[in-house]
Formats: C-alpha cells, structure tokens, sequence
C-alpha cells in the first residue's frame, strides 16, 4: 500500500510536468500526447523524435567541431528563449534540466525532452511541488559525466571557472540563468571528445578547448554566475555576432 504522503509525493511533480508540456508549443520540443496513471505508475506521453540523444553521439566517439555546437547552442538558446519569453507571462519556464542526454538530434534539428525539473517562474503555479533539486544540490558535491562535470567532481576544491558552487546554486535556481548556465555546460561537453590525455583535466577547460577566443568569451557569460548573459535574447545576439 502507498500511503497519502507517498501518493502526493509521486502526484504532485507529474501533474505539474503535466501541465508545463500541456501549454508548451514549440516545433522543437516534441509534443504533449496524453498523461495518465496505472496502478500507480505515471505516464506522460509525447510526440515521437526518431533522434539521437547527444550523449549518444559523445558516447560513440563523434567529435564536434566549433561551428557544430556554435549551431547547437544557437538553437537551444532559440528554444530557451519560447520558453522564458512566451506570448502569456503566467506561462514562462524553465527547464532547470539541460545536459547531453536531454538533447536530441535529428539532421541537424535540436529537440529538448525532459522536463521532470522544470518550473514555471511564476512560482505560484507551481503547487507547492517539492523540489528535487534542492536536494540534489544541498551539498558541494556534484556527479556527472563530461568535461565540466568531471573537472568540478575531481578538482572542485581548485578556484575553477564556474566553479562547483556556482553550479550548485544556479542548477536548482528557478530563473533564466538557471539554463543559460546549463546551455554552457552543454557547450563545454560537447567538446569533451577533444581531450584524449586525462592529465589535462588538471587544466581549466579554457586552456584545453581548441576554440576562438571570442567562443570562449561567450561560454563564459553562460557559465558565469553574477556577469553573464541576462537573457536568452541577449546570449543568442553575442553568438551571431561571432558566427
């Protein structure tokens, strides 16, 4: 038996993941289907993305060049800016959940999936949800694969940019900056196949990456946590700018 508690536990997120993708409409997030419950199993149904996930891609050794994820990046900040900015305020988002896996490609078309973490930032619509990342990220320490990931897990007791608090605070952040700092940890991981010698992880990953220095910039304001970029809008004008 699951008792109320439990019940509300298990309720609450899926009915407000639910109702976030019911108002979503974006050709690049596929699209809310049906949501139902059996035997006390939730089920969100959505359109179907015959695409591969970019952890997949990383995983089975593809290398993208700079151009490639100045690409990736430009249409997922396109996306995060629906998102934040939509034509209804009361209806503005953020997904809090951006990461390799959570990103699909299909011919060179992004699609994000995932929205478990996600949150109107009209925090009253969100029905006093319990939030899960606030226990995920209670403590310093942080897990995951890729470059930034692996540098802040190893080395977060080193003054690294952004820096394994800054991570921690701005993951569970209910704001914008919340996922332009997750579309720069994107960036970062996408390049984390150029890096062959483990040893290198003792750099930063600005010493290591083989990019312009006008990217690196870019990457930096995504990453930062009290001088980056405010908005999507303004992330999406600096990248064209250097295209």
């Amino acid at each position: 038996m699951i008792d109320r508690e439990e019940q509300n536990a298990s309720e609450l997120p899926f009915q407000l993941e639910s109702k976030i993708l019911r108002q979503i409409a974006n050709p690049q997030i596929p699209g809310f289907v049906d949501a139902f419950t059996i035997n006390d199993v939730h089920y969100i149904v959505q359109e179907f993305i015959d695409g591969l996930p970019l952890s997949c891609l990383i995983d089975t050794g593809r290398r993208f060049s700079e151009a490639e994820v100045k690409r990736i990046v430009s249409q997922l900040l396109a996306v995060l800016s629906d998102l934040h900015c939509p034509r209804r305020k009361k209806d503005a988002v953020v997904h809090r959940d951006l990461r390799l896996s959570n990103l699909l490609l299909k011919d060179d078309k992004l699609f994000l999936i995932d929205f478990g973490f996600a949150r109107f930032l009209d925090l009253s619509q969100n029905n006093l949800c319990p939030d899960p990342l606030e226990k995920k990220f209670g403590c310093s320490t942080v897990s995951g694969r890729g470059l930034l990931h692996k540098q802040l897990h190893e080395l977060q007791y080193r003054k690294k940019i952004p820096g394994a608090e800054t991570y921690r605070l701005l993951r569970k952040e209910i704001s914008p900056r919340s996922d332009l700092f997750g579309a720069g940890v994107v960036a970062v991981d996408l390049f984390i196949n150029w890096v062959e010698d483990d040893s290198l992880f003792n750099r930063t990953w600005q010493e290591v990456l083989p990019l312009s220095a006008l990217f690196v910039d870019f990457l930096q304001n995504l990453l930062s946590r009290k001088n980056g970029f405010k908005t999507a809008a303004e992330a999406i004008d600096y990248l064209r700018s250097i295209f």
